[in-house]
């Protein structure tokens, strides 16, 4: 019976704990927060193995470009740059168009967002994005020489501004496929022309190349494959006469060893055009080019495609989860974002003085104050902005680089994450870094808005605005950033809930000027937000389909409320992170680890006093049925040796 008392009480007892404690409700987002997904490693850049494109990268930079027997066109760029995304199917096409120049000339590019390419991009002064440079054969960079500079992006223009880089050199590299970019002169004959050539050169191709024309030497580079025929350019009306070739039509010559002389009349006035009509004649003759080897394997082509396939797979996994959860802010993101401002953005500026050491003196303060990382992460920010205060006039790139990494020495691990989440595209090529850029902006005016130690409202615009004009890669970006703050009159900017709102309707501008633009995700389109889904109440009245986005009747009060629910620190999600212990404990958490303790300290006097004296009154109970019920009387005990007791 006393057992049974016992097993009474502590039943009474648990079952009061679990009422006191199950009055403790989680919001509807923490319920979403539970949820992790593994980690997916995301690919940078705009090109893969199946372009034509040379990748370059701090690996193999300096053993394709420098001191080589052949020229090459390289392409600075940054992955997240919009104007960059839309020009890599123009250079792609210019890569396939000239890959049968790949032995005088590449096309190649190297990705200035990767961090392990800081210092390539640093070195070379690259100021824009994209930027194209010619480096000429046995190119070494030197001070202010850091290759030409090509200033168009139009295929027809680059391919000719290439050619006729590569015709200017004066070649004495050992390089046997490059081209006899010498005019040819009057007093040269048929003979004279094959002078020096081996035996496998049966016949000279003859073309006029008007002044400031490159005809002539594009169709060379074209038909570099072809070893039975040189293309030799003249611009002398005397030449022409000579071999019979008429200037004013669109003809060229094919000269053999007899002194024959056979004309042609390509198509059309272009070095395509030129160079198949020379193909066709070769064909005809039974002349066939040699082949280039190709310098990927077959089993090396499987794995990448196995690799692409399985990381892929997990990024459709993380698409699918964002997609049911569009309002939730990601910790993965605001690192990602954080991440490349600091290991990448700064640290590949040559030189950092005037007014961009003070933007980024700026931004590392209003970063420290609202700092998303945990407790490594925001002692590298304070300690990275102590360091960079100390600088009045001129801070290198590299010693900032240099300090990050002493510091990630010193205190350890800093990201918890290596991937974006909410701002993973469908493909490399989508979203990433501009997407997390904003959400971190966002995210800081949301905590400036509750912060009540700086009255300033300009900070964090001022210091997004410092950050985009001098440090943001995509140069096309920057600037149409700038032309709307001014526009937009961000500097009279009043408070600090109307800076949250300035940011966001900036944000809806962008994202109207971008809607259906080439780097437009198709798997996130370009919208208003919030949406009429996410946020009923932050529109006066329906949108009717021939509204302008940007004319939305907006209650801003409700958007308000609604930036600032979805910012709020509680409810940043750690989908996707892999190392979460190096975060601050989440609400949750917090609250399981208080759960038993908090119970009993939160229960006021009368609740303990009734615990107290309803457990003297069970004891009670249960020693008065024990010791009274039918008395108690002694028995004998008997045992074998002892006796009776």
């Amino acid at each position: 019976m006393t057992r049974q008392g016992a097993q009474l009480a502590c039943l009474i007892i648990l079952c009061i704990l679990k009422l006191i404690t199950a009055g403790v409700p989680l919001n509807r987002y923490e319920a979403i927060l539970k949820q992790q997904s593994a980690p997916v490693d995301e690919e940078l850049g705009l090109y893969d193995d199946s372009d034509k494109v040379v990748k370059l990268t701090v690996a193999n930079f300096n053993e394709t470009v420098l001191e080589q027997n052949r020229g090459s066109l390289v392409e600075f760029y940054n992955t997240y740059c919009g104007h960059c995304r839309r020009f890599a199917p123009t250079y792609k096409q210019i890569a396939e168009q000239l890959h049968a120049w790949q032995e005088v000339v590449i096309v190649s590019a190297i990705d200035c967002a990767a961090e392990e390419n800081n210092g390539i991009c640093r070195n070379y002064e690259v100021m824009g994005y994209p930027t194209l440079r010619y480096m000429r054969p046995g190119f070494q960079p030197s001070a202010n020489q850091y290759g030409l500079k090509l200033e168009s992006q139009k295929p027809d223009e680059i391919r000719s501004l290439l050619a006729g880089m590569v015709a200017a050199e004066n070649h004495t590299m050992n390089n046997t496929y490059w081209p006899n970019f010498v005019p040819v002169a009057e007093s040269e004959s048929a003979s004279d022309l094959f002078e020096g050539l081996n035996s496998l050169r049966q016949y000279i191709a003859l073309i006029y190349e008007p002044e400031n024309s490159t005809l002539a030497a594009e169709t060379a580079l074209f038909l570099l494959q072809w070893p039975t025929v040189q293309v030799r350019r003249f611009s002398d009306p005397a030449v022409a006469a000579k071999f019979k070739l008429d200037i004013n039509q669109q003809q060229l010559a094919l000269v053999d060893r007899q002194g024959n002389v056979k004309l042609h009349t390509p198509s059309e006035q272009s070095s395509d055009a030129y160079a198949k009509s020379i193909e066709g004649a070769l064909h005809a003759l039974n002349f066939t080019p040699r082949t280039v080897q190709s310098s990927k394997s077959n089993q090396a082509e499987a794995q990448q495609q196995a690799n692409s396939d399985s990381t892929q797979n997990s990024l459709t996994q993380i698409i699918k989860e964002v997609q049911r959860n569009k309002h939730i802010i990601y910790q993965a993101d605001l690192e990602q974002a954080i991440r490349t401002i600091l290991h990448n953005e700064v640290a590949k500026v040559n030189e950092i003085s005037g007014d961009r050491l003070l933007a980024l003196q700026r931004f590392l303060t209003v970063l420290q104050r609202y700092n998303p990382l945990g407790t490594n992460g925001r002692q590298l920010v304070a300690k990275l902005k102590d360091f960079v205060v100390q600088f009045n006039q001129k801070l290198t790139g590299k010693e900032f680089e240099d300090e990050i990494r002493r510091l990630e020495m010193k205190l350890g691990q800093i990201y918890s994450s290596t991937q974006y989440v909410g701002c993973a595209g469908s493909s490399p090529h989508y979203r990433g870094f501009s997407c997390s850029l904003w959400t971190l902006f966002h995210f800081m005016s949301v905590q400036a808005a509750g912060n009540e130690e700086s009255q300033d409202p300009l900070e964090v615009l001022q210091a997004m605005h410092g950050y985009i004009k001098n440090f943001f890669g995509c140069t096309d970006c920057s600037e149409h950033f700038q032309a709307m703050a001014t526009r937009r009159k961000i500097w009279n900017v009043a408070s600090k809930d109307d800076a949250v709102l300035w940011l966001w309707a900036a944000h809806n501008e962008v994202n109207q000027r971008l809607a259906g633009d080439d780097t437009e995700d198709p798997e996130f389109p370009k919208q208003q937000f919030p949406s009429a889904k996410s946020c009923a109440q932050c529109r006066n009245a329906p949108a009717t389909a021939s509204q302008e986005n940007l004319s939305i009747d907006w209650n801003k009060d409700a958007v308000l409320s609604f930036l600032k629910n979805i910012h709020n620190p509680q409810f940043v999600s750690r989908f996707g992170v892999q190392r979460s212990e190096l975060l601050h404990e989440t609400l949750d958490t917090m609250r399981q680890k208080r759960q038993i303790s908090n119970v009993f300290s939160d229960m006021d006097m009368r609740m303990g006093m009734f615990l107290y004296a309803f457990c003297i009154v069970m004891m009670v109970i249960a020693f008065k049925l024990f010791a009274f019920k039918g008395g108690y009387r002694k028995k004998p005990y008997g045992h074998d040796l002892l006796g009776k007791v």
